[in-house]
């Protein structure tokens, strides 16, 4: 091999195997799995109760035609050409994304929650002069800045 193609395999190497793209490489793959256990929490626990309190409704069918014809489905108008606007496809894409967005919420506050480390609280050790306003220490009896008695 010559001398470029040699520095273009090597610069290739140093590219492909660095510590941060193997690192976004796991998270894209982490955000993936991530994505699929949301997905199906969504679908296969979250859907089932809300589309049973809300049965009946269904704003996929919602619809406005654009011109003077009337038509009485969606498939009736898309079939003979018609132009519509579907906002009703456009609400359940917002309703999903409010559900997606609280579960995400949640999620995220799960996890903070249980990854939070305590803290510790610290004993104060220092005071300060009620002269000068200075931090002395606490087992201190005369301040070292304004030599006031304590």
């Amino acid at each position: 091999m010559n001398k470029k193609v040699k520095k273009v395999v090597k610069d290739f190497k140093d590219f492909a195997f660095t510590d941060a793209l193997l690192a976004t490489a796991v998270g894209i793959m982490l955000g993936s799995a991530l994505k699929d256990l949301v997905s199906s929490l969504i679908d296969n626990i979250l859907m089932p109760p809300i589309a049973y309190i809300t049965s009946g409704i269904d704003f996929s069918q919602l619809f406005i035609t654009i011109g003077l014809e009337k038509f009485d489905t969606l498939e009736q108008a898309q079939e003979a050409g018609a132009l519509v606007i579907t906002y009703g496809q456009f609400i359940n894409s917002i309703l999903s994304f409010l559900i997606l967005a609280v579960v995400l919420f949640l999620l995220i506050r799960i996890a903070q929650n249980s990854f939070k480390k305590k803290e510790v609280k610290k004993k104060k050790t220092t005071k300060k002069c009620p002269y000068c306003f200075s931090e002395i220490d606490k087992r201190a009896t005369r301040c070292p800045e304004c030599t006031s008695e304590l």
